[in-house]
């Protein structure tokens, strides 16, 4: 299989709310999702990350929130599909002119927090990729490979970057688990789940079944407390074998 990237969310602190340590893992993944200023993130922020990125090579992507910035983009809310496509324009063309006004192309895009579960229902899906299509229909959309969100972007011809996440669990349906509060994870739990799904296509679950993993990029956040070091654990596994 062609050499997995690693994409990470990045750019997620606001004004004087540091999130993350971006300087530390930039230079060791190969994109970044650049918070668009509802769950996190600031117009200095997002140019600082571009900038940031462009210095190591790394493609830049936006990375839409519901308007939850006290929640980080975590809690369900009630949103019409019309309503949706307007605040996913926003927050697309305010990191797009920001990013470019670097330099920088932005690249894909991958929505933050419960907006991705959101994405499992096909208006919202759907939504969303009229949403890109109006900013930039050559944009890509990061999501897991199977399931509605892929399938709207297909249908509509959004290029589709096929994920899963390294730094945390999935349950027994196949889902992440996901916790408010993120703890440290152990580097070598991150680089075995990589290794299993280089090596048979599938990852193991937190109740011990196996579920089948098709990916392109490696997703880590920033928010975990050690994503430096789990960063640079996964480029160093990447390097070693590819």
């Amino acid at each position: 299989m062609p050499r997995l990237g690693i994409n990470c969310d990045c750019g997620e602190s606001y004004g004087r709310l540091s999130v993350g340590q971006d300087a530390l893992v930039i230079p060791n993944i190969t994109s970044a999702n650049i918070a668009c200023g509802f769950h996190g993130g600031d117009p200095t922020t997002i140019r600082q990350t571009a900038r940031l990125a462009k210095a190591h090579g790394v493609a830049c992507g936006a990375h839409p929130s519901l308007p939850d910035l006290m929640g980080f983009g975590r809690r369900v809310m009630d949103i019409a599909p019309l309503e949706f496509t307007d605040l996913i324009i926003y927050q697309l063309g305010a990191v797009k002119a920001l990013i470019e006004a670097e330099g920088v192309r932005c690249e894909h895009v991958k929505p933050h927090g419960v907006m991705y579960a959101m994405l499992e229902r096909e208006d919202l899906a759907s939504a969303f990729g009229d949403a890109v299509i109006a900013v930039d229909p050559g944009m890509a959309w990061i999501c897991e490979s199977k399931g509605v969100a892929a399938a709207v972007a297909r249908r509509l011809g959004i290029r589709v970057i096929a994920e899963f996440t390294a730094d945390r669990a999935y349950d027994g349906d196949g889902k992440l688990v996901i916790t408010r509060n993120p703890e440290p994870v152990d580097p070598g739990f991150v680089v075995d789940q990589v290794r299993q799904v280089i090596e048979t296509g599938s990852v193991t679950t937190n109740v011990g079944t196996r579920i089948p993993v098709t990916a392109d990029v490696v997703c880590i956040h920033s928010d975990t407390p050690n994503s430096p070091d789990i960063a640079s654990a996964i480029r160093t596994f990447l390097d070693s074998v590819t």
